[in-house]
């Protein structure tokens, strides 16, 4: 099995797993508000965050942390690792091609 499809398919699995306890969360709670990815990297390690932020608005861009990064940090974590899941798996497809 290829290094990318491992990568891909754990990434589906626990995007998949997220996806269903925000659900389930979020039914029990009688209201939809699925985590940022943000907020939960703000609650398991606050100073790597702040070591980013600082790091692309001193280094980089101040755009690009505003505008690019800041929405890609409040979609939900499993939206993320879906998409990512998917674009691994795609990239590591073989290639059926008879040459």
């Amino acid at each position: 099995m290829n290094a990318f499809r491992l990568a891909a398919l754990t990434l589906i699995a626990s995007g998949t797993l997220l996806l269903v306890l925000d659900v389930i969360e979020n039914l029990l709670s009688s209201s939809w508000s699925g985590m940022a990815t943000g907020y939960l990297w703000s609650m398991i390690w606050p100073a790597g965050l702040r070591g980013l932020r600082s790091f692309i608005e001193t280094n980089i861009s101040v755009f690009l942390w505003q505008r690019v990064l800041m929405p890609i940090l409040m979609l939900p974590l499993w939206a993320l690792m879906l998409i990512g899941g998917g674009a691994l798996l795609f990239s590591g497809r073989k290639d059926d091609t008879q040459p």
